[in-house]
This record gives C-alpha cells, structure tokens and sequence, in this order.
C-alpha cells in the first residue's frame, strides 16, 4: 500500500484534532466540577440533572416565600392573641355593668366609657400594618380595614404563598370573615321585650312587690282586671282578687285570641290566630307559639320559653339558620258599661283579619290588648307611634344621611344575604301551594311571585314630595294561544299623596333592563346591527337593584322625564327603548344626590348625599287588603302573610349566627350607657335585648375570634413547617443532584492525564513518521 504525503498529512491532523478535543473535554469537566458538559454526552444524565435543578430552584423560592409569609402569619397570630385580650377585658366591663343594682348612674356611664376605649383600641389593633401592609384587609393590603364607625374596607380574598409544585397555602386572615363572618354552630335566638307582669296577683293587697308570670300561671293572670273596661273599673271597681277569680268564675271569663305572624326555620312566611281559654296555662300558650313556627308532635323546630324577666325567648333549633322571626299580640272581649254598647265580643274578634281595623278597635278602647312587643321609636307611613298590632307597615330607621331597614334579607337555598343582585324570590317567604307559578297548578306549582300581594312603597323624598308606588307581580300578563298565562312581568304606579283620585297616576310601567342584542336587518348596510336593546323584567326576575333603583327615583322626588307616562307593556322594541331611557335618565339625574343598595346584611340602606341628616322617608310592605291575618281561629293561612318584608315590629334579636362585630360591640355599649339591662319597650333603645343580651352575643363574638385565631395559628405552624420542610428537601435534592451530575475530582483527573499521556504520545509518533523518506530504506 502506497502511503501519500496528503494522507499522511490528513491522518496526523485527525490525531491531533481528537486528541486535543478529549484534553479540552476533560478540563472542561474539571473546570464546571461536573460529569457532562453537553446533554448528548449522556442524556439519561442530563434529564435527572434538569429535573432535579428544577426542583431545587422551586425549593429555593419556596424558602423564600414562606420566610416573608411566615413573618406575615405570626404577625396576624400575635395580633389577633392580642384581639382576643382586649376582647376578654371587655367582657368583664360588660359583666361588671350588668349589675344593674351595684352602680350609680356616674359609675354605669364609666364603664360605658372604658368600653369605648377598648372598642377604639380594637379598631386600632384591627388596623395593624407591617411593613405598609395591612393585615386584616384581604388582599386589598394597601387599604386600612376599619373605618372609625367599624365599617370593614377590604376584602374576603386570600393571600397565598407557594407551597409546592401547584400547590398554595393562605397566611392571611381576611377581615371580611373575622369582623363579618358567620358560624353554622350557633342558632337565631329572639325574645319579646315586654315582661309578662302578673296582674291577678296585683290586685292581692297583701302583694308588695311585682310578680312577674311563670310556665305554670293561667292566662287569666297576665289580663287581671283588665277583663272590665276602664270606665266599668270606674263605675264598680277592680274586680276582686279571690271573689272574681274562683274555678268556676275562671270557666266563664272569655278566653283571648291571639293574632301571630312572622317566618318559620324553613323560610316560609305564615299568619295565624289560636284561642286560649282563661284557664289555659302560659305553657299552653309557647306551644301555640311552637307550632305556628312549625313544631310538630314528633319534630321540633324551634324552642319556645320564658326567661327570668318573663318575657318569651324562642330558638331555632338549626344552627347556622337565619330566617326566623315573630310577632304577636292577644286581643280579650272586656265587660263594659250599659253605655259600652259597641265592644268588641269574641266572635267578632275571631272573625277580624284586618290589622287597620283591629288597631282603630284598641285605639277607640273597644277590646283589651296584651302586647309582647313594644317599638314606640317606630313610626307607621300615616306618622303614628306603631303599637303591638304592627307588623311590618313602619318606617324604615333615619340615621343622619342613612335611612336603613332593620330585617336583613336572607337568601333562602343558602342563608346568605342578598345582594344587589338577588332576585326577590329568592328571599321570599313562600310555600308550596301557598302562591302557584304561572300557568301550573296543583302538583305542578312551584313558588312564585306572580300571584303575591302587591308590594307598596310610600316615600317622603328629600324635596317633600310624598309618593306611594303600588308593585303589582302579576299586572302583565303574557298569554299563549290556549289564553293559559306563560309569562308575567310586575307593573309600578306612582301616585303624588295625597292621592286625589285613585285612577290617576303620575307614571305606570313595568321594570326593564337591556340585552346585548345581535339580529339581521333587512336591507341595511351594513348588513348586521349590534346594540344593546331594553326588554321587561319578568316578576321572579325582579331584583333588588331594580327596588333600589326606584326608591333612588322617588327619594329624589324629580320624576319630570316619567310624568305622565304610561309604559306598561311597550309593544315595539322602540317602545321598550324609549321606556327604558326614561328610568334611566330619570335614575342617572336622582343618582347624583340619592343612592340606595344593599349593604353587607342584606339591608336596604339609601343614602342621602346632600345632607348630614336627611327628611327622605321609607316604608315598604304588602296590600293584603284587610286580609292579614285567616278568616277562622286555629288555622294558619300563609297567603295572607307577608312574604316580603323589610322593616318588622317582631321580637328583639338576642344572637344569629353571623357577626357584625364593631357594630355589635357599639350596641352593647350604647345598652350600658341607657342603663338597659334587659329587653325593654319602654328603654331608650326598645329593640336591644340590653345587658344580659349582650353578655351571650359577645360569647359568640370571643369564640368566633378564637377560631379565627386558630386558623392564624395553624397558617402560621403550616407556613413554618412548609419552609423547614423546603429547606430539608432542598438540601436532599441538592445532594442527589451532586451524586447525578457533580464530577470525582480523581476519575477526572486521571481521565485528563492519560488523554495527556495519549496526545504527547501521538505528537511523538507524528513527528518520527514525518521524519521518514526514501533515504531510510536504501
């Protein structure tokens, strides 16, 4: 074989090529301290090597995170540990006033002002802040959480802090679940604020003291002598404590009807009337009262007692339930003078279903009440003082530029408050074959408010213009061909008060809203129109923003641009059109200085924006047209009873399952400035259950902080556990990544020295074949 200059020349390149790329190779090695350089020196090598250098990385932010959100969580955890201390010394100021008989009114009013002071510095505690971060706020961190009034400004989000490979853990305590959170384990309690006096044993002359009723005192004890008119007292005295009130005179002393009405656990709104005889016991009485709520032989849904003031305290036996509630009051036929010849007798009285009619009875003295309830800071639409016999038919509370209703309105499927968004349906108190849905009967219907009573809203706007705006669910009506009604839309008329004549409206329309709208039209050019189109909102469609929307309307009394419309039932698009841009200008032009919605408890608050303290009345109730309570006695008709109602006359809240904290506390301590020790109509706040109330609700208060706290806690030990826990696995990664991918110094070293020995060796070799020629073989 003949060996050439040029192959000779190729070859030793090629040697010298391959040589100097495994020296370059093995200090390349040495240099990075690692086994490969290049993923196709060895993938299996470099898979592992990214894989587990991704893991570190993640590990690595992971510690970061969590040291920061650790700080973060233990911050949230001593500040809530110093919540809780200020929520105990509160407690004890509270327990400490409520013994009403070891206090002056200078040392109450003390107390009072200690309690301030810890409420103030709850606020203050409620807005700490690290490092310019608020911890209460949600993730709105930049925003101080409590207003000065207890109003809470931030969120209900959670912060959250990597914890693993698609995996977050939250390290902050939102203050929407801490100062307005609900806790399912607690039950709606109410009580009556009127104490049961025992006035039969008044008339005992050896009686020094009071006597209040007991489960075990006949019904007849609590009317005394009341069972005689004031003018036949007059004529012939008391009646006799021991003569009047034998056995047998008991048997024949009419028996008392009493008149109930409110809603049930289950949501469902009833009015009721049950008798009792004279001899029949208050024991008797709290179970009528069980079983208007719904009680049974063999379930019980609320429990129905008498406390220590002997005022009558129901609990729902649901925990976590918000929808319950009560009104009631016992109309008795009283003897009169031979002059009393128009008194009411106890047929007539359980015949009565109007609740005007009764009221104008008491009034005129024609029948003998006996109240459970007392509001007398109520005030009915006509401007009277609201008596027992009110139910709903009251003004909503004026509150300096606020003008709010006291009965949160609760989402039935869920027990939520409802928003602006919530449809009225939702929170009505309807039943099963109580209101048919349109166009079903029978088995087939379902809750509706199509065939409701109509919704009344009489407002005195901020110019002095009084309206009343009639609800009708069910005034249009759309029919199929069979004339079977298929779908029903709510009309409103404004009438001006007062009203003059009857048939004549300021305005009468139904409610609407718009649509994206997207339709051919022939012709046009371009061929497709796109546009926001009005149609009417159907009568279970109706929602709070369209109430609200209205009474914003009539609170600002200029109704110019609606005056003398009548936009029922538009027939054209273009008459829906123009129906709607009517509300809406009307309602953009009274939105400068009026706004109403539903604040976080599901209240109707309408705020007046151009005054401290507003003259904007509001009332809001049904027309049941004399027909509130059932034609007989014993039975309990729900389609006379309100299925809607905002502002009620009924018993006094003592506890419910949600929480508005700083505006429970600012009630508490206004019960121990007004010295209201207990439930009391005749107190300066008669719709507080006072002092000894106050004492379960903060109860309530301290446990629901104490799992707040709780959960801080455990954020706090997750968070901390997490980045011990990364920073473990961080260092076992770490080294299971070295043993993959970090190179043996020695292995190396010696891969490097025989390339080294194997390069010099080739330089060797090249250069004694280069040397070579003809001259060596001759």
């Amino acid at each position: 074989m003949r060996i050439t200059n040029q192959l000779q020349s190729r070859q030793n390149l090629l040697n010298y090529q391959s040589s100097a790329a495994k020296n370059y190779d093995s200090i390349e090695k040495l240099s990075a301290h690692m086994k490969i350089t290049r993923p196709y020196e060895d993938v299996g090598i470099y898979v592992d090597a990214t894989r587990l250098d991704y893991e570190a990385t993640t590990l690595e932010q992971i510690k970061e995170a969590t040291t920061k959100a650790s700080e973060f969580a233990k911050n949230t955890d001593q500040t809530l540990n110093d919540f809780a201390d200020t929520l105990d010394s509160f407690k004890v100021k509270l327990i400490q006033a409520a013994n009403s008989g070891e206090h002056s009114t200078t040392s109450r009013v003390a107390i009072a002002n200690d309690l301030k002071a810890m409420r103030d510095q709850l606020v203050s505690i409620s807005n700490t802040a690290i490092n310019g971060q608020y911890l209460f706020s949600g993730t709105a961190v930049d925003t101080k959480p409590i207003s000065a009034d207890g109003t809470y400004n931030g969120n209900g989000n959670n912060i959250e802090v990597l914890a693993g490979s698609n995996l977050t853990v939250p390290f902050n305590i939102p203050g929407e679940g801490l100062f307005l959170g609900r806790d399912n384990d607690y039950a709606k309690q109410v009580t009556t604020n009127i104490t049961l006096i025992n006035k039969h044993e008044e008339l005992n002359p050896q009686t020094v003291n009071e006597e209040y009723m007991r489960l075990t005192d006949e019904i007849y004890k609590f009317i005394g002598t009341d069972y005689r008119t004031s003018a036949k007292i007059a004529a012939d005295g008391k009646m006799n404590y021991t003569t009047d009130f034998t056995r047998d005179k008991v048997k024949d002393l009419p028996p008392t009807v009493f008149f109930m009405q409110g809603q049930r656990p289950s949501g469902e709104s009833f009015s009721t009337k049950f008798e009792l005889s004279a001899g029949a016991k208050v024991s008797d009485l709290l179970e009528q009262m069980g079983r208007a709520m719904g009680n049974t032989d063999t379930n019980k849904v609320v429990e129905v007692s008498i406390n220590k003031d002997a005022q009558i305290q129901m609990t729902n036996l649901q925990n976590g339930n918000e929808m319950m509630s009560f009104s009631i009051f016992g109309l008795t036929e009283q003897q009169g003078t031979a002059q009393e010849a128009n008194l009411w007798k106890t047929d007539e009285i359980r015949k009565e279903t109007s609740l005007e009619d009764i009221k104008k009875a008491v009034t005129d003295g024609k029948v003998h009440l006996t109240s459970f309830i007392g509001s007398p800071n109520y005030v009915s639409p006509d401007d009277g003082i609201a008596t027992a016999t009110d139910y709903d038919k009251v003004n909503f509370a004026n509150k300096g530029a606020t003008v709010q209703n006291n009965t949160s309105q609760i989402v039935r499927k869920d027990n939520s408050f409802a928003t602006n968004n919530t449809r009225l349906s939702e929170v009505a108190g309807l039943s099963s074959g109580q209101i048919g849905a349109v166009g079903a009967a029978g088995a087939d219907a379902v809750t509706s408010l199509a065939n409701a009573d109509d919704l009344i809203l009489e407002v005195t706007a901020k110019n002095g213009n009084r309206y009343k705006a009639t609800i009708d669910f069910n005034g249009t009506q759309v029919k199929d061909q069979n004339g079977t009604v298929i779908a029903s839309y709510p009309t409103i008329t404004i009438q001006q008060q007062p009203i003059a004549d009857p048939k004549k409206a300021i305005y009468q329309g139904n409610f609407y809203k718009t649509f994206w709208n997207e339709q051919l039209v022939q012709n046009a050019n371009p061929p497709r129109q796109i546009g926001n189109q009005a149609k009417m909102v159907e009568t279970d469609d109706l929602s709070f923003k369209e109430i609200n929307d209205m009474l914003t309307i009539l609170a600002n009394g200029d109704l110019d641009k609606m005056q003398g419309k009548d936009d029922r039932n538009p027939n054209t698009q273009q008459g829906l059109n123009d129906a709607y841009a009517r509300f809406e200008e009307t309602f953009l032009q009274a939105s400068v200085s009026v706004e109403s919605t539903m604040d976080h408890r599901g209240l109707i608050t309408l705020k007046d924006k151009t005054t401290s303290a507003t003259n904007i009345k509001i009332a809001m109730y049904q027309d049941h047209k004399d027909k509130d309570y059932p034609d007989a006695v014993g039975t309990a008709n729900t389609k006379s009873a309100s299925v809607l109602s905002f502002n009620k006359n009924d018993a006094v809240t003592i506890d419910r399952p949600s929480i508005d904290l700083f505006a429970d506390l600012d009630d508490m301590i206004e019960a121990v400035f007004n010295g209201d020790f207990y439930g009391n109509a005749n107190g300066v706040n008669p719709r507080t259950s006072g002092v000894q109330g106050a004492i379960e609700r903060l109860d309530h208060i301290m446990d629901h902080v104490n799992k707040i706290h709780a959960i801080a806690g455990t954020n706090s030990r997750h968070i901390t556990d997490t980045n011990e826990r990364a920073t473990t696995l961080y260092l076992n990664v770490a080294e299971v990544k070295s043993s993959v991918i970090d190179a043996d110094y020695g292995e190396l070293a010696m891969q490097f020295q025989n390339n080294l020995l194997a390069y010099q060796a080739m330089l060797q070799a090249t250069s004694k074949i280069n040397q070579i020629s003809l001259l060596n073989y001759m």
